[in-house]
């Protein structure tokens, strides 16, 4: 039983090591906008703004944009705009496109207007919805969320292993002192079967 409570609690602490490396992950990897970006990926929480902005999604769920610059007339892409000295992300069909070596410039058709949008703010075009999961990550990247559900899962799988460290080099002294008590006593009943035989002599 108590190797099986090993095994379980072993497992619990690579769950949370990479839940949190993962998490941390997302709150070190802000991009310039202040999202998320991990490789060729961007985060984006959608929230009531979004929610009115980005098309198809919904207050609270998690949009996954894959960077790319194969952008064409008529795609949808994400790109990030200026709200109220903020930045947000908002969604919209290119309706026209001007190029050069260096860099684009889209003419993105909104919902009152159209827009041009630089190369550089565009997100991408390819994405995934993920229903739930932005209000969840919204809470662990709160202050409260990451101390209760970052710094306490650590702290505790970091006590633990200390507790273990102890334990053993306790054992460890124990097991020392034992050895050394019967070297003692090996050394004494040596010593007077030895002397037994003089006597005997």
């Amino acid at each position: 039983m108590k190797k099986v409570l090993n095994w379980v609690w072993s497992l619990l602490e690579i769950i949370i090591i990479i839940y949190v490396i993962v998490l941390t992950l997302f709150l070190l990897c802000k991009n310039k906008y202040g999202y998320t970006e991990l490789g060729d990926y961007s985060f984006v929480n959608v929230d009531l703004m979004g929610e009115k902005n980005i098309k198809n999604t919904k207050n609270g769920d998690l949009l996954v944009v894959k960077n790319s610059n194969d952008i064409n007339n008529g795609n949808l892409i994400y790109y990030y705009a200026v709200y109220n000295d903020e930045y947000i992300v908002k969604s919209g069909i290119v309706t026209d496109i001007k190029k050069d070596d260096y860099s684009a410039v889209y003419t993105v058709e909104g919902k009152k207007s159209t827009v041009t949008v630089a190369s550089a703010r565009v997100l991408g075009k390819y994405s995934n919805t993920y229903a739930h999961l932005g209000r969840v990550l919204n809470i662990l990247e709160s202050r409260i969320g990451f101390l209760f559900l970052v710094l306490l899962p650590i702290m505790i799988v970091f006590i633990y292993q200390l507790y273990e460290f102890i334990v053993i080099l306790r054992y460890d002294e124990v097991d020392e002192n034992e050895k050394v008590v019967n070297k003692k006593r090996k050394i004494q009943k040596d010593k007077s079967k030895k002397d037994d035989n003089i006597e005997i002599l």
